[in-house]
């Protein structure tokens, strides 16, 4: 169990050290070079400070009247030159230094961040919805990505704190033997109390995850430009406020006892470890004057003494934070190496270029966080390329569902969906993405310009003009445009300066525009007409089924029987089954339930 603990702590660092190393290879090494000059410049000007000091008694002893040019050719001027000399490289390597590590952070942050939104878009919903995904992303950006950062830090002022160490304890050595290794005793005290601390700060913060996504959660829907309204008016402002407030308060309270156990700690035992050093030093002076050393030899010793010490405190400290923030940094490759249904349940198989029949076959579902009630019943349905059908239920029907299974969001474990007799799990992944576009009934409200709403959908990065047009004019954005007086580069919703807000109605003319625009063998559309006027409902709807066309295939989810006489077939669905099916003619002749629901509307 503690080998699997280290082992683990080790693919850790490592994966941090390639993280950093393997992206900005130049940048982190030329930062470790200026650790070394500047490290191997500062010892140096020890021995330099030194001897500057004696030449500088030799002076006050000798010289009855200061004489410039005299002093120009002493030894005592050319070391201090010599110190400007390393101070000015030593501080050229602290900025250069300082800059690099801020074009590391930066870039970590960036290439992080873009990492976590690669890896959900590539995640199906059933992986998304998984709570140790969901507390993977939280706890990254929270407490991660920082500490993969610290972490490469503290990893590098080990480098210069090595040949920190290593250069002073020679030169103690020489003069003082074997003593020199006293001091690694003497700072570890401080070292085991400080990591004890951090290792509980750690499993608070393990333990807390839960509060962190409420709290998340909290913040984002205050902060949401789109959600003032309600939140304004109904004074749930209020709710929200007090209930951040209680639940912050909490959180801190068990986080801040612990930090201040932490550092109150480390102020006693840090006592403990500085007698010690100050005990060595009187043994350094003792030694000094038996040997008869001069003021500058002396001094020159002690700042070595106090090099060694601090380095060897700062070794062994970022050794142990190191062992702290791993915790934090596993967190995130562990995100980056989560692997879902799709990681494992995809074949090679891939589909032609034309439009494939859909068959669902036998098809039962449940959701992985209720296994034991089915929302789906055998269900059997099979479309032809270029058939129009519909979906049509109440809610809790099943045909939402429906939606999400076709989507290929959820793991197929009863029958099949099988696309040209193809089962989706032995395709390559990608394909059914590739082959389907879908707006959903909860749509997303970009607050991007009228133009991006529309191409967010494309896969290419250059705008195909003329789809864009036609897309524009089937989904009415065109007239929408001359009715608001806004052009397609105006910037919509209220997250940016200037921009504007539109009726639900507009916006959901967008999120059917880049169903369009995505231009794919098979439209899905979840009740896509919610927010539109009947009249301009019935207008849409023909334009859209005409620039599908013949031989491309639409499935329509509704729960209202306007317009479905439009459609080559209707599947009626009723507590998860498919209890009717036909076209509209067909089933108002059956006389059966959806007799009855249509003469009711």
């Amino acid at each position: 169990m503690i080998l699997q603990k280290y082992k683990k702590k080790l693919t850790t660092l490592l994966n941090v050290l390639k993280f950093i190393y393997g992206r900005y290879t130049t940048v982190a090494v030329a930062r470790d070079i200026l650790f070394v000059v500047g490290t191997a410049s500062e010892v140096y000007s020890i021995t330099i400070a030194g001897k500057f000091i004696d030449e500088v008694a030799k002076i006050l002893l000798n010289w009855n009247q200061f004489d410039m040019s005299q002093f120009l050719e002493t030894q005592a001027f050319l070391h201090l030159v010599t110190i400007l000399v390393l101070w000015s490289i030593i501080q050229s390597c602290n900025q250069a230094k300082m800059h690099l590590y801020n074009v590391i952070y930066e870039k970590v942050w960036e290439d992080a961040r873009y990492m976590m939104i690669a890896k959900v878009s590539k995640s199906n919903l059933q992986d998304v919805e998984q709570e140790k995904f969901q507390d993977l992303l939280t706890y990254a950006p929270a407490y991660s990505i920082d500490r993969i950062i610290q972490t490469y830090n503290s990893f590098s002022s080990i480098v210069s704190s090595v040949v920190r160490f290593v250069s002073a304890g020679i030169i103690i050595f020489e003069t003082m033997s074997w003593s020199v290794l006293l001091l690694i005793l003497f700072v570890l005290p401080e070292i085991v109390v400080v990591h004890i601390g951090r290792k509980k700060i750690r499993t608070y913060q393990d333990d807390e995850v839960g509060k962190l996504k409420y709290l998340n959660y909290l913040s984002n829907l205050t902060l949401t430009i789109s959600n003032f309204l309600e939140l304004r008016v109904n004074d749930t402002f209020a709710y929200a406020k007090r209930k951040y407030t209680q639940e912050y308060d909490e959180f801190l309270e068990g986080y801040l006892k612990k930090d201040a156990n932490l550092y109150r700690n480390r102020a006693i035992i840090s006592i403990l470890g500085q007698s010690l050093k100050v005990g060595y030093v009187v043994y350094v002076l003792s030694f000094s004057i038996v040997k008869r050393f001069s003021l500058g030899t002396f001094k020159a010793l002690y700042d070595y003494v106090d090099m060694a010490y601090g380095s060897m405190y700062s070794v062994l400290d970022s050794i142990t934070y190191i062992s702290s923030l791993l915790g934090y940094d596993e967190k995130f490759f562990d995100l980056m190496e989560y692997e879902g249904f799709g990681d494992h349940e995809h074949g090679i198989k891939k589909l032609g270029n034309n439009t494939p029949v859909v068959q669902l076959k036998n098809l039962s579902f449940s959701y992985p966080d209720d296994p034991s009630t089915l929302v789906l019943k055998h269900i059997d349905i099979e479309i032809k390329p270029g058939e129009k059908v519909a979906f049509f239920g109440g809610d809790g029907s099943g045909k939402s569902s429906m939606v999400k299974i076709l989507s290929g969001l959820y793991q197929i474990k009863s029958g099949d969906y099988l696309l040209d007799g193809i089962s989706v799990k032995d395709l390559d992944r990608g394909q059914l993405k590739k082959n389907i576009a879908v707006t959903f009934q909860d749509f997303i409200n970009y607050n991007f310009s009228v133009r991006e709403n529309v191409v967010i959908s494309g896969e290419r990065k250059n705008i195909n003009k003329h789809l864009y047009n036609e897309v524009s004019r089937v989904s009415q954005i065109t007239e929408f445009l001359k009715k608001e007086k806004i052009d397609e580069s105006h910037i919509l919703g209220k997250t940016f300066p200037g921009g504007k807000d539109l009726s639900p109605g507009y916006w959901q003319r967008l999120a059917i525009s880049r169903m369009l625009y995505r231009n794919k063998k098979i439209f899905i559309m979840d009740e896509s007409f919610t927010y539109i006027d009947s009249e301009s409902k019935d207008i849409l709807l023909q334009n859209i089924i005409k620039y599908i066309g013949e031989n491309r295939t639409m499935i329509y989810i509704t729960r209202s029987v306007e317009d479905l006489d439009l459609f080559d077939r209707i599947y009626f669905f009723e507590n998860g089954k498919v209890v009717e099916v036909g076209n509209f003619k067909e089933l108002m002749k059956k006389k059966k339930k959806f007799y009855k629901i249509a003469n009711e509307s």
